[in-house]
């Protein structure tokens, strides 16, 4: 739907003109026969052209109506409409900032054509510069150096479901996993692989932005609508039409906000701060907390019905302690990463990689990457060895936590099993355990666990775990 704007002083050529318009219903139609009426419309409404006669009654009028609509922020195309066709008034419109000038002479069919071409160029200049948006973050984060490594069952079924995700590219997803895990990259890899990566993707860190100034971030606002709005200021949603909203730390947005997101994510459709008209919106919303949603509700920090809305579809990102079979990988790929960068040929001991696996990562992957980055940068040989590794909190972090609870976590006389047979214990007793708690649910045991239903449902197969009828 475009929003056209006709200008006449003249009204059986404003009505004449409108009368054959009208007929295109792609077209949403403002009339204005004074210049006084015209600027009002053009600081109020977002127009996509503007049809303005050039003498109304004077040229000066004309020429202020033009300028007054090349000056809005949402740059409407203009044609401008003359009876008295001198090279000195397309000169003068040009320069005021018309972008085409047709005589009265016309006739209607010339004036569709001329309508059609300017708002075709409009259409494909927009599209333009969405793709060159498109472009930058793509090379912005194809040069971020971060991919989703790993081999291990947690993250192939995590791939599984962000390429499900991806190729809705409609349900809304809660991503949750503790801070470093990779929220970020895996909602972008899910805009990488959906049929909207040619939209943008535009991330919201709720906890970064002033709480003064989010409605604005999210929603935009109108000029006038509160002290210091000179303008009016289009939201991130609206950037984001056709694209991808990722909303991170989705457990920091104000209470008094999030019944305006829920309205969204249900409508569809918002308003802008001091606007009257509901703007539409189609866009994919991916959330992420480092946060307990449940906690918080439970806190009342968080609206219930607005994360049942959110998490329609849940991907957990499990901590790096619990898959550690991907740190040699994610080892491997971050100092291939650092060498490409510094152009060096640095590599890493098996003896550094022995060390890096027994540590927990309370930080998570991107705790990982900043170790190995601190040692390649003051690494004086070709070889990164244990003692080019700062863990300044293996002992205490580690060491101690396991220290402290062994005894309440391991089944009794299990330290004098080899650690095959140890590990296969304790994962029979933990998962049964975790089922029976559930009911022998394996969503909500899932869920509790903070593992994937496929996988679990694979890991109570391969153990033998079977529920007792009574």
């Amino acid at each position: 739907m475009y929003r056209l704007l006709i200008v006449d002083d003249e009204i059986t050529m404003l009505k004449g003109i409108t009368f054959y318009l009208q007929e295109n219903k792609d077209y949403e139609l403002l009339t204005a026969s004074d210049k006084r009426t015209a600027i009002q419309l053009l600081e109020t409404n977002e127009i996509d052209l503007v049809v303005s006669d050039l003498m109304m009654p004077k040229v000066q009028d004309g020429l202020e109506v033009i300028k007054s609509a090349k000056k809005q922020w949402y740059q409407p195309s203009i044609l401008a409409m003359t009876a008295f066709e001198t090279v000195e008034n397309a000169v003068n419109t040009m320069k005021a900032g018309a972008d085409d000038f047709v005589s009265k002479g016309f006739g209607i069919d010339e004036l569709m054509l001329r309508i059609d071409n300017l708002l075709t160029k409009k259409m494909q200049m927009h599209q333009l510069a969405v793709e060159n948006l498109i472009l930058k973050e793509t090379i912005q984060h194809h040069y971020s150096g971060f991919q989703i490594i790993g081999k291990s069952v947690q993250m192939e079924d995590l791939m599984n479901k962000v390429r499900k995700v991806a190729a809705d590219a409609k349900a809304t997803c809660l991503i949750e996993g503790e801070s470093g895990t990779g929220k970020d990259l895996v909602a972008r890899t899910i805009h990488s692989l959906s049929k909207r990566r040619s939209a943008p993707f535009v991330p919201i860190n709720c906890a970064a932005i002033p709480v003064n100034l989010i409605e604005s971030e999210l929603f935009g606002h109108e000029k006038g609508s509160f002290t210091g709005a000179y303008s009016t200021r289009q939201g991130k949603f609206e950037h984001a039409n056709g694209g991808i909203v990722f909303l991170d730390e989705i457990s920091e947005l104000p209470l008094q906000l999030q019944n305006s997101l829920l309205r969204v994510l249900e409508e569809r459709n918002f308003y802008r701060i001091g606007g009257k008209r509901a703007i539409e919106v189609d866009v994919m919303v991916l959330a992420a907390s480092n946060k307990d949603p449940l906690k918080q509700i439970s806190l009342g920090r968080f609206r219930e019905d607005l994360y049942y809305r959110l998490n329609v579809i849940n991907i957990y990102i499990p901590p790096l302690r619990e898959r550690r079979e991907d740190i040699q990988s994610l080892a491997h790929f971050f100092i291939n990463k650092f060498n490409q960068e510094r152009k060096k040929n640095i590599k890493l001991t098996k003896s550094a990689i022995r060390i890096l696996e027994e540590y927990d990562y309370p930080g998570n992957v991107r705790e990982l990457r900043n170790i190995l980055e601190d040692a390649f940068v003051f690494c004086n040989t070709q070889w990164i060895r244990p003692e080019n590794l700062y863990i300044k909190s293996i002992d205490n972090h580690s060491k101690n936590i396991r220290n402290e609870h062994i005894e309440k976590i391991l089944p009794r006389g299990i330290e004098n099993l080899a650690h095959k047979k140890a590990l296969e214990i304790f994962e029979k007793e933990y998962f049964l355990k975790l089922m029976q708690l559930h009911s022998w649910n394996a969503k909500k045991a899932a869920h509790h666990a903070k593992l994937t239903r496929e996988w679990l449902s694979k890991k109570i197969k391969a153990l033998g775990l079977q529920k007792c009828e009574e």
